[in-house]
């Protein structure tokens, strides 16, 4: 049973992250040893053994010579996926950037990015003169009950990754799984239920523990939610969750960040819906030419010459990121009213304040 050996490799990088924290938010090199090669083994790329994955693979780019962190290669000993492990904690943009490079150059299909808590997935696309990279999955090992983690983690399983028709299919359905479906709930939607004996008296203490989580509580502890129109005192705390009109939720891990953040899922959204209406450039205040253009379809270079923080959502559209959150908030919410929808049907979750 491919599930049972995954789970027990994410509830050991949990307890990891949560005794060893400072470690891996400081030392790159022991975030792969200890939380990424021990989630790839179960999934079929053990990373000792060099038939399923190189490590340290040379990368060829425009400018420079550079390492890909991992090649998860095919039967034909060729990368089938370039993986890019950085620090606990940080930003997986960097990651992703890097891996779009080494993608571009190598013609590798697919492209995942970790800090060993957090992984994304991306699909390498060409759109007429275009190459682009298409987000399959997100998955977050501390955020997400540890069933739907694993299932979700399971697309990257060395038959499904190879195989890759079927991976395409099945990692975008899986990233739309509730992420609030309790363990017995996500584990009976699929047809299974849990062993008997120490195996389900961990699962009962993840339910418990997740339940708990999102109950109301005088010490500060509760998660909170609120709608991106009416956001609270938001210094220091962090989003987990982005809830969508239509019911879909995704996790995120930031607010204008360039992964996986509350400002960039509202735009993908609204590409996907086929409701992004402004015209380009567009800021929060169409009658100040000073305001920042947090849309537009070129690159946002400074008088430096420098480019700005910036992600290329698609071909010829840019999102300017990095500001704080209650006003990344308001500009969400100004963007989707001059998308003609209303902002109090999104919600957002955060973690809880000790968090």
């Amino acid at each position: 049973m491919l599930l049972e050996p995954l789970m027990d490799a994410l509830a050991l990088v949990r307890d990891r992250i949560k005794n060893f924290e400072r470690e891996f938010s400081s030392n790159e090199a022991q975030t792969r040893l200890s939380l990424v090669d021990p989630v790839l083994t179960p999934l079929g790329w053990d990373p000792q053994d060099p038939s399923a994955v190189r490590v340290e693979f040379p990368v060829r780019q425009r400018s420079r010579n550079n390492k890909a962190d991992y090649a998860l290669l095919d039967s034909q000993q060729k990368p089938i996926a370039f993986v890019e492990a950085k620090r606990l904690g940080t930003d997986l943009g960097l990651a992703q950037d890097q891996l779009f490079e080494y993608g571009s150059g190598e013609a590798v299909p697919y492209a995942i990015a970790t800090d060993g808590a957090h992984w994304a997935v991306y699909k390498r696309e060409r759109q007429g003169t275009d190459l682009l990279f298409k987000q399959l999955l997100a998955v977050s090992i501390t955020n997400q009950p540890p069933t739907l983690a694993a299932i979700k983690l399971l697309s990257l399983w060395h038959g499904l990754l190879t195989s890759q028709s079927s991976i395409d299919q099945i990692a975008p359905a899986l990233d739309t799984l509730d992420a609030h479906l309790t363990e017995r709930e996500t584990v009976r939607s699929l047809g299974h239920e849990p062993a008997v004996g120490h195996r389900e008296e961990r699962l009962e203490k993840a339910c418990s523990a997740h339940a708990q989580s999102d109950q109301d509580s005088n010490g500060g502890h509760a998660i909170e939610t609120f709608t991106l129109h009416n956001p609270p005192e938001l210094q220091g705390r962090r989003p987990v969750e982005l809830a969508f009109p239509e019911g879909t939720r995704v996790p995120v891990r930031g607010w204008a960040g360039s992964q996986a953040s509350v400002l960039l899922e509202v735009v993908r959204w609204l590409l996907d819906t086929d409701q992004l209406i402004v015209s380009l450039p567009w800021n929060e205040e169409r009658s100040s030419p000073s305001k920042r253009n947090v849309l537009q379809s070129t690159k946002l270079i400074a008088r430096t010459g420098k480019e700005k923080w910036q992600l290329e959502v698609r071909s010829n559209l840019f999102l300017l990121l990095g500001t704080d959150p209650v006003k990344t908030c308001n500009i969400t919410s100004k963007l989707l009213t001059d998308c003609g929808i209303s902002s109090s049907d999104f919600k957002v979750t955060l973690a809880p304040k000790d968090q």
